[in-house]
């Protein structure tokens, strides 16, 4: 008998069980010569007799019943952590979840999954860590990241993909000395100030030089800041300008004094998506997180 063959396990099992060949070829299903071949192959491999007839029916040798046993444990150990669904509850679940993120994700939507984790699932721990839109598709292959949570663009098909929000896009620019807020800009005077970019809003940026390249001009970008959060200090102290979603303007806002102001372009909204991996797709607490995270936002864009 095939050493990767299990199917032996139902057999002694049944066969322990029933006490009868013939019940036990009722009980898996097969013909009563089938059952008695597969028991005489069992015998030859391991040299025993493993079952006799007694009046009482089949009963085990001391090695039938051990194997026997055996069996049965090793049968509801692949019943309950294969075949089974799994049973999970977030209340008392301990997984951890390594999340990449963009500012965006960071900013919006981390607190706001936190705060609601904190009563529905108090011992899950999330991990985020800082994710580009090109390190996407690599890290969810490799499975060091479990999902990702912001605005990276157009990913990898292979990704699965769902949808919590949209944005608009704002400028800021330094408040006017006097306090009050300055006249609306045009498109030549928008163009024609320096900007600064954040790199970690790169796809946002490539959206904004796209939209203006459409309309005949170019972007004087004056300066590109690895700090997300040296942006609005930046803006404060100069005459440049920068281009963000409405969220992380609203966080600027209270980080220095500067002001928001329309853009003189139609420009696409950002969409703020959760990421996933195929492999993922069906784990029952992957499924659970991802719902949770949707539910977060299913009344709407944060305010």
């Amino acid at each position: 008998m095939d050493s990767h063959d299990l199917n032996f396990l139902y057999l002694v099992d049944a066969l322990y069980r029933e006490r009868s060949v013939s019940r036990a070829a009722e009980r898996l299903d097969l013909t009563q010569p089938a059952v008695s071949h597969g028991l005489n192959r069992l015998r030859t491999k391991f040299g025993d007799s493993l079952f006799v007839r007694t009046a009482a029916g089949m009963s085990p040798t001391p090695l039938g019943e051990r194997i026997a046993l055996g069996a049965r444990r090793a049968l509801e150990l692949i019943q309950t952590e294969i075949l089974d669904e799994p049973q999970f509850d977030p209340f008392r679940a301990k997984h951890t979840f390594v999340v990449g993120m963009t500012d965006m994700g960071g900013t919006v939507i981390l607190p706001r999954v936190i705060q609601a984790l904190s009563v529905q699932a108090p011992q899950m721990r999330i991990v985020p860590v800082a994710l580009r839109p090109h390190e996407v598709n690599e890290t969810m292959q490799n499975g060091s990241v479990d999902m990702a949570w912001g605005f990276f663009g157009h990913l990898s098909a292979a990704l699965y993909q769902q949808t919590l929000f949209r944005r608009p896009l704002i400028g800021i620019r330094r408040k006017g000395r006097s306090g009050a807020r300055q006249t609306p800009m045009d498109f030549e005077a928008f163009v024609n100030t320096p900007h600064v970019f954040a790199t970690a809003t790169a796809v946002t940026n490539e959206l904004l030089m796209q939209e203006v390249k459409k309309r005949g001009a170019a972007l004087q970008v004056a300066l590109e800041c690895p700090y997300i959060l040296a942006v609005p200090a930046i803006i404060a102290s100069s005459d440049y300008l920068a281009t963000v979603p409405d969220q992380l303007a609203s966080l600027f806002l209270r980080l220095a004094d500067i002001e928001t102001f329309s853009l003189p372009l139609v420009i696409p909204d950002v969409i703020v998506k959760q990421h996933w991996h195929a492999r993922n797709n069906d784990d029952v607490a992957h499924r659970w997180m991802r719902s949770f995270v949707a539910d977060c936002f299913v009344a709407g864009a944060p305010s």
